[in-house]
């Protein structure tokens, strides 16, 4: 009887030591999805601001009114033109560094012009060539002053596996 000493102590550790290893790949892909989950709601976030600033600045207004609105609240009720347009529901959040406040791209004027995130990671599903969430811009249009712009891939630049970046 005394040959058997140790066999059930061995099995627990042997479970203990499988179960952590499956553990640990299961919390590498979820991290992995929940990056993923961040990056696409970055681009449907980013997307909005893009088309509000786009609608913003389509808006006709007298001359001497600035086209891009100074503040991101400016696109929730523009008044502008003498009756209200919403142009946007409300000003997310950076879904990467989960801070109300974005990174903003702005005109000679001071007007908001496009949007990024300010986190200096790497992106998943980013456009080619974008090294971190700071490269990764949603502008609305020209205007951004060139050395803001300088080598910035567009948001809409083809994503690595070769499809547009949207979700």
């Amino acid at each position: 009887m005394t040959r058997h000493r140790g066999f059930t102590y061995i099995m627990v550790l042997l479970w203990v030591a499988i179960s952590g290893v499956m553990l640990m790949a299961l919390s590498r892909a979820w991290l992995l999805e929940s990056r993923r989950e961040r990056d696409t709601e970055l681009i449907y976030r980013g997307e909005q601001i893009r088309e509000a600033l786009s609608a913003y600045a389509a808006v006709p207004v007298s001359t001497g009114r600035s086209r891009a609105p100074e503040r991101l609240e400016d696109l929730l009720e523009d008044r502008r033109s003498g009756q209200v347009v919403r142009h946007l529901r409300r000003v997310w959040r950076d879904p990467i560094t989960n801070s109300p406040n974005w990174g903003l791209l702005k005109d000679a004027n001071g007007g908001i012009v496009g949007v990024y995130s300010t986190s200096p990671k790497v992106p998943l599903l980013g456009p080619a060539g974008t090294r971190s969430y700071k490269e990764w811009r949603f502008e609305a249009g020209a205007g951004v002053e060139p050395a803001e712009a300088a080598s910035v891939p567009s948001a809409m630049a083809a994503a690595p596996d070769g499809q547009t970046a949207r979700p």
